[in-house]
C-alpha cells in the first residue's frame, strides 16, 4: 500500500451532484460512515472463457458471454500463468465510486492525496491480480450559506468553488457545520481478475 501527495487540482463542480453534509464531531479523519456520507458507486462483472492459450508468447484467447472474443497479452507480473488451462473461467469485477463526508477542522492536511493498494497470486496458487486506486481531495470550508442552501470551499490550488446543497436532510445540517470544517470526496477504482478452474 502506498500513500502519496497528488499533484494539486481544482474541486471538480461534479461534487454537487453526489454531495453530502454531515456534522464533525470526530477528532481525527476517520473511515466514511454510512450513515452519515454519501456514495454514488458502479460496478460491473464479466466473464469469459479461455478458448486457446499461445504460452511462448504469454497470450490467452477469452470469449465473452456474447462470443466475442479478445486475445489478452499476460506479461511478466502475471504469476502462475503456466497454470491457465483452455475451458478455465476469467472473471473481471470493475467498481467506481464517489464518497463525500465532512471532516473537522484541524484532523488532517488539506489537500489531495493517493494510495494504491495491488494484490497478486502466490508462488502455486491459481492466477488472479487486483488493483484500488483512491484518490480523496480534502477541501476546507470557508463560507456556508444556510439562506440560500450553498457551501463555498477552498480547492487544492486554492481555488475557491461554491457548491448547492440539494438534498433537505443535507440542508438540514448546514447550521451544524463551523468554517474551516473539510469536505473529504474519495475518488475509488478498483479491478480484480480471476482464474478458476474450468468445472468450478
Amino acid at each position: 500500500m502506498k500513500t502519496s501527495p497528488l499533484p494539486l487540482r481544482p474541486v471538480s463542480l461534479a461534487v454537487a451532484l453526489v454531495f453530502a453534509i454531515t456534522a464533525a464531531h470526530a477528532a481525527k479523519p476517520t473511515p466514511p460512515d454510512p450513515d452519515r456520507s454519501e456514495t454514488a458507486a458502479v460496478t460491473v462483472t464479466v466473464e469469459g472463457k479461455v478458448t486457446d492459450i499461445d504460452t511462448p508468447n504469454r497470450l490467452i484467447t477469452v470469449q465473452g458471454p456474447e462470443g466475442n472474443e479478445v486475445q489478452v497479452h499476460a506479461d511478466e507480473t502475471v504469476r502462475n500463468f503456466e497454470q491457465v488451462r483452455v475451458g478455465d473461467t476469467v472473471s473481471l469485477d470493475y467498481l467506481r465510486a464517489v464518497t463525500v463526508d465532512i471532516q473537522p477542522a484541524g484532523s488532517a492536511e488539506p489537500g489531495a492525496y493517493i494510495k494504491r493498494d495491488e494484490d497478486v497470486a502466490r508462488t502455486g496458487e491459481r492466477p488472479r491480480a487486483g488493483a484500488a486506486e483512491v484518490v480523496t481531495v480534502l477541501a476546507p470550508i470557508r463560507a456556508i450559506d444556510t439562506k440560500n442552501n450553498t457551501i463555498t470551499v477552498e480547492g487544492p490550488r486554492g481555488n475557491v468553488v461554491t457548491l448547492d446543497v440539494r438534498k433537505p436532510e443535507h440542508q438540514a445540517r448546514l447550521g451544524q457545520l463551523k468554517v474551516g470544517d473539510m469536505l473529504r470526496v474519495a475518488f475509488t477504482e478498483a479491478a480484480a481478475v480471476q482464474v478458476r478452474a474450468k468445472g468450478r
